[in-house]
């Protein structure tokens, strides 16, 4: 059976229920990845490489990832820490904000649980690795340089590594520092799913064709640049295309948006898909789940666009 890993952090998630209630749920960028990489490939083995805690809440969150596929057998424990939480606020036209408490996060802990993975194994012969620019920003400087070191030596031993830099600043405290890790693990990656709002915080340009360019020149032969409602960049061995998103008529919620391209993205890959496939079927999946609630939208269409 073909496998994929999706490494990171997964939260409490508390997302606006009306009347000023809040549901609980679980959901972080490359979990939710995860999900939408299982429902667009069930045959695929999805696995979720994170550390959590030993409490109930995080008894609850592994619960819900096996609900949803997603194995979490290369989840490791720390009883000594504690899920994060982040809280959605939406304003009247679907866009979030959110507001986190991760400070005690076990997930903070990842990368030295992977290296002792990758130094055993474990992960060979991997079809997928996927990480996010979230899943490097929560780690210290040190743990940072030993992710960097794990990426580098899957190289050759995993089928594709794939990179999502899904930039959020106050993680980073200073953008410089996200370049630099930007730059390092596009050099690195196979394939590279940046937003373009993420490369106009990263190099301050907003010229979408400047930004392929410098793709290419980091060494990226594939990559997918999204770009809201206006569709997404396509790049592969030298070749670009621009594909426009379907039209939605009542966003309600966008989280989750570039998550789930990024899943139906990958599983199509996977699928030996081109990489102009793969982009359709993520923009068509994204424009159903920006308009369900919440970053996992409880359902997914059954049949990928054509």
């Amino acid at each position: 059976m073909s496998r994929a890993v999706c490494i990171g952090e997964c939260m409490v998630e508390l997302a606006p229920a009306g009347d000023d209630l809040y549901r609980r749920g679980f959901a972080g960028d490359t979990f939710n990845t995860a999900v939408y990489l299982k429902r667009s490939a069930p045959k695929l083995d999805v696995q979720f490489a994170t550390v959590t805690g030993a409490d109930p809440l995080s008894k609850a969150m592994r619960q819900a990832w096996r609900a949803q596929g997603v194995g979490d057998a290369l989840a490791a424990v720390d009883p000594a820490r504690r899920p994060g939480l982040y809280l959605i606020e939406l304003d009247p036209q679907g866009e979030r904000s959110f507001h986190y408490w991760r400070g005690e996060s076990a997930a903070r802990g990842w990368a030295r649980h992977l290296a002792t993975m990758a130094q055993d194994d474990v992960l060979d012969g991997a079809d997928l690795i996927y990480v996010s620019g979230i899943s490097l920003a929560i780690l210290t400087p040190d743990d940072r340089a030993l992710a960097f070191e794990i990426l580098r030596s899957l190289r050759g031993r995993v089928r594709r590594i794939a990179f999502d830099p899904n930039l959020r600043p106050a993680l980073w405290g200073d953008i410089a520092t996200a370049r630099a890790a930007f730059e390092t693990v596009a050099g690195v990656a196979d394939i590279l799913l940046p937003s373009r709002q993420d490369l106009q915080l990263l190099w301050g340009e907003e010229d979408i064709e400047w930004m392929a360019r410098r793709l290419a020149e980091l060494g990226a032969s594939e990559f997918a640049i999204t770009a809201e409602d206006q569709g997404c960049l396509v790049h592969h061995r030298g070749q670009s295309q621009w594909l426009p998103a379907p039209r939605v008529e009542t966003v309600v919620d966008t989280s989750g948006a570039g998550d789930s391209f990024n899943g139906a993205y990958l599983a199509a890959r996977l699928a030996k898909k081109s990489p102009i496939d793969a982009a359709r079927r993520g923009l068509a999946l994204a424009a159903y789940v920006v308009t369900q609630p919440g970053a996992i939208a409880a359902d997914q269409p059954s049949g990928p666009a054509s």
